[in-house]
């Protein structure tokens, strides 16, 4: 009895040590439940072995497993209880812990039971879904929950759910992984690969367009920021499926330079930025703000502030080689709270706008309440300041962070996950962007080469993302940030003057793009090598182009370039009619 009774107190751990290390960040409810339910009966055919009366060993273990899986039903009798002597402790504690197990079988065979017929009625009510829009989702997170929220009028489908999670909405739990679901033909479908773990998003997305690049109606929305998804997928035969890549960092900062344009309380026409921190946030903005910040009339300089500040140098070196030595950008080694620091500060007074993005949260709001009252004390001025936090209620506190006298710090914190994934992805740049490649590519009207490369979509986002800058660059004090009121004043006043001036600018501006993503000049002798190689006087894998060079060198490229390729070739082409398309946008 002894050791029938060490042997199953060693299942019981063994199988609690099973739960810990496999199953329970996994939360596979039914698994568990199954090893619960496994785990008593191995015990009790251990625990009632010593009392069955039997001389064969084999038959008196047999005998046990029966008498265990008989205690499911509770069709099993318990005289064998009254074997056990309980005139010693070990014979108290084999009683309590043999009618333990006694209990707790049946009413765990039943929740597995129970949590099985859930999951296949749930696969049921999903396969028979009269709902000709289905949105699926790869797991339940707080990004995929703030995006059901703001879909309507579809079935939403959640799989990979292992647990009995509650849900503010109407939605299908699916157990299965999204990979092992079998979709109709006949729906609309949206999935949303968006794990925490971008690589598994990636490979999973790349085996959903193998299994159904020939469906129709079919979107995949995968999380992932590096620039490997998007090589990877650029270059996968897609089918008829859409591929839209979510990337967190360029959502944030597009939203950060549309909601708060650089331009905002700049001192004699400078767009003069102070970066804080060094993460892939600080190295991302800095790239983008230095095309957004591409203004007529306006110079731009920006200065980053880190211990480690070198490193977004190095960085851009081998990323953006042409970014440092065109642009005026300025590194730092040292905390932003040193009086080397804070004296470099203080000699640049016209700075009008602060980015602070470094590690934590309370971090950023520190150096963020320093700075405005630097700003304050020495210039009596109010900077953008733009400070990351991720924390939603340190968020909220920071939009009305004020000082015991009730005045505003007048803070703009960013990159919270609400404030990511709160709007639908089918944003009002999205519409413009496609809106313009129309313009640009009328016969792509199904937009299979727009969504062909993620270039394509990024550029376009970034074109349409600057117009409110040209448009400033030409109201001046007019500029009401009203896009719709914007327009019309800029039709009314549209000039070849103006025209001829934006022009120019479009093509400065797409230079720093092009640079910020890695391109750099084409020589034409260089151009002369690869064409015949390449077909396109573009060589994207080496990221180099024979347009980026001043705006009055442009004709004489343009006809160098045309002999090359035997066709003519107009490198202000796409600049005359993004502006053409400012014009004309009023009417969208």
């Amino acid at each position: 009895m002894k050791i029938a009774f060490i042997l199953s107190l060693i299942v019981i751990c063994v199988s609690f040590l099973i739960y810990l290390i496999f199953l329970r960040k996994d939360k596979n409810l039914k698994f568990n439940i199954f090893l619960a339910v496994l785990t008593c009966i191995i015990s009790i055919s251990i625990l009632v072995f010593p009392f069955l009366d039997y001389d064969n060993l084999y038959i008196k273990a047999f005998a046990s497993f029966i008498y265990a899986f008989r205690c499911i039903g509770l069709g099993q009798n318990l005289n064998i209880l009254s074997d056990i002597s309980l005139n010693s402790t070990l014979g108290y504690l084999y009683f309590i812990l043999i009618n333990v197990l006694f209990i707790a079988l049946p009413a765990l065979t039943v929740s597995f039971i129970v949590t099985y017929l859930e999951r296949a009625l749930a696969y049921i009510r999903f396969k028979f879904s009269l709902n000709n829009k289905v949105v699926v989702f790869s797991e339940i997170n707080n990004k995929s929950l703030k995006i059901a929220k703001n879909i309507k009028k579809s079935c939403i489908v959640f799989t990979n759910v292992l647990d009995k999670t509650d849900l503010n909405i109407k939605a299908i739990k699916l157990s299965r992984k999204v990979n092992n679901i079998k979709f109709n033909n006949k729906s609309e479908l949206t999935i949303y690969m968006i794990s925490d773990n971008e690589d598994q998003n990636l490979i999973d997305t790349l085996e959903l367009i193998e299994k159904y690049k020939n469906r129709d109606k079919t979107k995949i929305y995968v999380l992932n920021s590096s620039d490997e998804a998007s090589t990877i997928l650029d270059s996968t035969d897609n089918g008829k499926i859409t591929v839209e890549i979510i990337n967190e960092k360029e959502k944030m900062i597009f939203n950060l330079l549309n909601t708060k344009p650089l331009f905002l309380n700049t001192v004699n026409k400078t767009i003069s930025i102070l970066i804080v921190g060094c993460d892939e946030i600080s190295k991302e903005f800095l790239k983008d703000s230095i095309w957004c910040g591409v203004i007529p009339g306006y110079k731009y300089r920006v200065l980053v502030v880190d211990e480690n500040a070198d490193k977004i140098k190095n960085s851009l070196v081998i990323d953006a080689p042409e970014l440092i030595d065109n642009y005026d950008i300025t590194f730092m080694n040292g905390d932003i709270k040193s009086k080397k620091v804070v004296d470099e500060i203080k000699s640049r007074k016209d700075i009008n706008y602060i980015v602070i993005s470094m590690d934590k949260d309370d971090k950023n709001i520190d150096t963020a309440i320093m700075l405005r009252r630097l700003f304050l004390r020495e210039f009596d001025r109010e900077p953008i300041i733009n400070v990351k936090v991720n924390n939603k209620y340190k968020y909220d506190q920071v939009l009305k962070l004020s000082n015991e006298k009730n005045y505003s710090y007048n803070f703009n914190p960013f990159g919270n996950i609400d404030e990511i994934y709160s709007n639908n992805f089918n944003s009002d740049i999205e519409k413009l962007a496609i809106q313009l490649h129309l313009a640009y590519d009328k016969e792509d009207t199904d937009l299979k080469r727009y969504n062909l490369r993620e270039y394509n979509k990024r550029s376009s986002r970034a074109s349409v993302l600057h117009i409110k800058y040209k448009l400033f660059s030409v109201l001046g004090d007019s500029y009401t940030g009203d896009i719709r009121k914007d327009l019309e004043q800029f039709r009314t006043i549209y000039s070849s003057e103006i025209e001829n001036t934006l022009v120019e600018n479009e093509h400065n501006r797409w230079m720093a793009y092009m640079r910020s993503i890695g391109y750099i000049n084409a020589s034409i002798n260089e151009v002369s090598k690869y064409y015949s190689k390449n077909n396109s006087y573009i060589h994207y894998l080496a990221r180099k182009h024979p347009a980026l060079v001043d705006f009055k060198h442009l004709d004489k490229v343009s006809k160098q370039l045309s002999i090359i390729t035997n066709q003519k070739v107009d490198l202000k082409e796409s600049d005359y009619m993004i502006i053409e398309f400012i014009y004309e946008s009023i009417k969208l």
